[in-house]
């Protein structure tokens, strides 16, 4: 029997479907469990510790009669019964094999720590930016390990944000380095939690491959607008992005875009006729990641243009645009790179060039597989417009005439 005040949490990396009638199944525990309407609102609820007063509490509004009321704590029975809510939230890395399990898993946060830049670089920017009258707000915490640097540097308080479960192992990692009293870990996303006071410096590695993919724009502008001192200092602080011309490897293009020499093959290999995807696939440009110790081996075809400059201190958004490019060397043309330079403190600097990347780097490099092949000569210009659509959305298309 379950008591008012007994606290219950959602276990970490469910999957669920949701039907029309928003029937809710739940696969867990390598079983599929089935509930009825009320089960969104629970799972909800139970992001973080709650008890089952509170959780009534905020769900009153919606429970329209006595029915109501039974069907949801009996979902919620129901539930605990399955091991979906416990008392005893799962710590640990997640037993879910790659890629699902996210931030929870090992493999990622031994990438991420694997990688003698990225980290060190921040470590060095909050090494000279935060002081002992800091308020730190980490965003996306992951290991914990920028909070705890922060920490280390001297400032007075550090709050954490994560929402994956790497959150709970960080408070153990923050408590083994000394620092726990100062470090307070919130588990959950930015844009839905308050701070007891307003932060003076914000870190993130929420940066992207492409520098905003991972939301960090949208991010850091809703914690200006709620949770940062007006004069906040940000780690990093601003991105120059620059844009070049490659020739990429024929097998990596037909990873990305449906090839002439494709669909013959697979003419010959099944005897089917595909020509209609390639008629479909002819003017798409197909952006995709590749490691950057594979993008720095592919034939440069002209010099890195600058294509924007993203400051997040301000609340200009401007990230689209035509850049042209010229041909430095004669070949063919096949693609384009994208990269960036982070401003991370006065005097640190942090650059995602795939020709500064190896095997080590946790990050990849955003690359177009442009709709079509041009043979070119030194001086040819192509004109490319790239515009960031939001959200972590972005695409390249090639300007005609």
């Amino acid at each position: 029997m379950l008591k008012a005040d007994t606290l219950l949490q959602r276990v970490p990396e469910l999957y669920m479907e949701l039907e029309s009638a928003n029937l809710v199944r739940v696969h867990h525990d390598q079983r599929v469990w089935e509930f009825g309407q009320h089960a969104l609102g629970l799972l909800d609820v139970f992001h973080a510790p709650t008890s089952v007063a509170e959780c009534m509490r905020r769900l009153g509004p919606r429970l329209r009669g006595r029915r109501a009321v039974e069907e949801t704590l009996t979902t919620l029975s129901m539930m605990v019964g399955a091991g979906i809510l416990t008392e005893e939230p799962l710590n640990g890395f997640t037993p879910l094999m790659f890629p699902s399990g996210g931030y929870g898993l090992a493999h990622l946060n031994i990438r991420i720590l694997e990688d003698p830049v990225r980290k060190a670089t921040f470590i060095r920017a909050i090494n000279e930016v935060v002081t002992p009258d800091d308020v730190v707000l980490d965003l996306g915490s992951g290991s914990g390990i920028l909070a705890i640097a922060a920490a280390k540097a001297g400032a007075r308080h550090v709050y954490a944000v994560e929402p994956a479960r790497s959150g709970d192992l960080a408070a153990h990692v923050a408590e083994a380095n000394g620092v726990a009293d100062r470090v307070t870990f919130v588990k959950g996303w930015s844009s839905t939690t308050e701070l007891p006071e307003p932060a003076t410096v914000l870190t993130t590695d929420i940066v992207g491959n492409e520098a905003l993919d991972m939301v960090i724009w949208e991010s850091v502008q809703d914690a200006r607008a709620r949770l940062l001192t007006p004069d906040a200092r940000l780690i990093p602080s601003s991105f120059d992005t620059y844009l070049y011309l490659v020739d990429m490897p024929e097998s990596t293009v037909g990873q990305q875009r449906i090839l002439p020499g494709q669909i013959e093959r697979w003419q010959h290999r099944y005897g089917i006729d595909f020509s209609p995807m390639l008629q479909a696939d002819r003017e798409r440009v197909a952006g995709f990641y590749e490691r950057p110790e594979a993008v720095r081996q592919w034939q440069r075809m002209s010099a890195p243009h600058p294509l924007s400059r993203i400051d997040l201190r301000e609340n200009a958004r401007v990230f689209e645009g035509d850049v042209t490019l010229t041909v430095s060397r004669p070949g063919t043309v096949s693609g384009a790179v994208l990269y960036f330079d982070a401003q991370m403190s006065p005097s640190v600097s942090m650059s995602t060039a795939p020709w500064l990347g190896d095997e080590r780097s946790h990050w990849f490099t955003a690359c177009w597989a442009l709709s079509s092949t041009i043979e070119a000569v030194p001086g040819d210009q192509i004109r490319l417009r790239y515009r960031y659509e939001g959200d972590g959305r972005a695409n390249l298309v090639v300007v005609k005439g």
